[in-house]
């Protein structure tokens, strides 16, 4: 065995690794509208940057006679073409003074913040570019950045009309901070009499559930005041395609010239809506504001 001093240099294969894991963990915490959707990621196994995902539409059964053939019908469903071009990346070179390695409160700050970008970027992009502009089911509130639980019926009911059950643990409620402490103030998410369930949001401050659906408070959602910014957004699983080329990835080394470590971590990903964006049967009811000023 040969002797030394383990070094930043010698430990040159341990410190990547230290740093992919931490940076991972922290981003894998923050994803949770990834989680939601369909992941199609494994398609891109035999590479190409364009997914053409079946559209696969409702059949009716035929009836059957005695002694007589079955019919085949060809297949003509159509296609969806899932472009994965979101390429970002956290950069950071962080020099030995510094000791980071050290210092478990500062490594951890800098992995956290590298995570959490990633996985930022990701959940907003998947809320605002793609949820959000699914204009199909919109529904204005009368007040803007008030949801009643009025208004969230009809927008439920928008999802039936499509054959979107919304208990079915698919269906996903997000509100901005100010719709969901509005909600908070409720009666009929609140009061445990008309709750019918063992969950009180006073004590605990979440909501959890809302007419069988998970609720999330997400500051992607608008609190402005401008006609048509999106409050509030219900969605099923089945109203968005994802994929990732590069799942987050961390890489790192030492630079001797600079006697600093070199952290990049990145990710490749893409998604789209399931049918046109102004469609009514993409189950996506964005509430938006309807007042402005």
């Amino acid at each position: 065995m040969a002797n030394g001093n383990v070094t930043v240099t010698t430990a040159a294969n341990f410190i990547p690794e230290m740093w992919r894991d931490a940076i991972l963990d922290y981003a894998e915490r923050k994803f949770q509208l990834r989680n939601q959707v369909l992941d199609f990621s494994s398609m891109l196994a035999g590479g190409g940057d364009i997914l053409h995902i079946p559209k696969v539409t409702e059949e009716t059964a035929a009836s059957k006679s005695a002694d007589t053939a079955v019919t085949y019908t060809n297949n003509t469903d159509g296609k969806v073409d899932l472009a994965v071009d979101q390429h970002h990346y956290e950069a950071k070179r962080i020099e030995d003074i510094v000791r980071v390695q050290e210092s478990a409160d500062l490594f951890n700050a800098y992995a956290r913040s590298m995570g959490y970008a990633l996985a930022k970027k990701v959940e907003n992009y998947l809320a605002v570019d793609i949820l959000q502009g699914a204009t199909g089911n919109d529904t204005a509130v009368a007040t803007d950045n008030i949801l009643l639980a009025a208004e969230l019926r009809g927008g439920l009911e928008k999802l039936l009309d499509q054959g979107f059950d919304y208990t079915d643990g698919e269906t996903f409620l997000y509100a901005s901070p100010k719709v969901y402490m509005q909600l908070m103030g409720l009666g009929d998410f609140t009061e445990a009499q008309k709750r019918g369930d063992a969950v009180n949001p006073i004590s605990g401050g979440n909501l959890m559930q809302i007419y069988g659906m998970p609720v999330y408070a997400s500051t992607d959602w608008s609190e402005g005041t401008g006609t048509g910014e999106e409050i509030a957004t219900v969605f099923n699983r089945n109203s968005v395609y994802f994929a990732q080329q590069i799942a987050p990835r961390v890489q790192s080394s030492y630079d001797l010239d600079y006697l600093s470590t070199s952290v990049v971590a990145d990710v490749l990903f893409g998604a789209v809506l399931s049918h046109a964006a102004n469609a009514a049967a993409c189950p996506v009811v964005n509430f938006t504001n309807n007042m402005g000023g």
